[in-house]
């Protein structure tokens, strides 16, 4: 089955979740999935990023092997869709020791910036605090930064989010 035309289908949970199966079966297919993601067909990013998130909520040993493809894939994302899935994977995936300084740098420059997109900064606290958890003496600039966020944004997911994560960054810093 060509999972190109089946994702550019229609854009729906149905068929995510048809993907994921189908992924999930036949992991081989994982690659075909992922080579997705560089695409300049911005339809087939947002959903093969999506599929990815569902892959791995069905089955996150999977998606170990390409968790440093992932990352790396950061350095040059552009796509709001690929940023917003793979920060939300590595909310509870363990972060792979060779990929923490380049997921530690992406993730503080999302929240720093602005013009991010509210999930992807809200992602990037959690991803943060979990690095903090290896690494204790970064959650005071965590902390710090998270804090500066909280008094410039308004936004209630931003604001819950970032409140929860301070809380957990104090308790790192004891």
């Amino acid at each position: 089955m060509d999972l190109e035309t089946l994702i550019l289908s229609k854009n729906s949970k149905e068929v995510w979740n048809q993907v994921a199966t189908i992924a999930i079966e036949s992991p081989n297919r994982i690659t075909e999935i992922i080579d997705f993601f560089e695409s300049d067909n911005i339809f087939l990013v947002q959903r093969s990023t999506q599929i990815m998130s569902k892959i791995h909520d069905k089955r996150p040993d999977l998606l170990a092997p390409y968790f440093m493809r992932l990352i790396n894939g950061l350095a040059k994302a552009q796509k709001d869709a690929y940023k917003r899935n793979v920060l939300r994977i590595f909310q509870s995936a363990q972060i792979p020791e060779a990929g923490t300084t380049l997921l530690f740098d992406k993730a503080l420059t999302y929240i720093q910036n602005k013009e991010e997109a509210i999930a992807i900064q809200a992602f990037s606290f959690t991803v943060l605090r979990k690095i903090c958890e290896t690494y204790p003496e970064l959650a005071s600039e965590v902390k710090d930064n998270i804090e500066l966020i909280l008094l410039e944004n308004k936004s209630a997911g931003i604001q819950n989010r970032g409140r929860k994560e301070v809380n957990r960054l104090k308790k790192l810093m004891i």
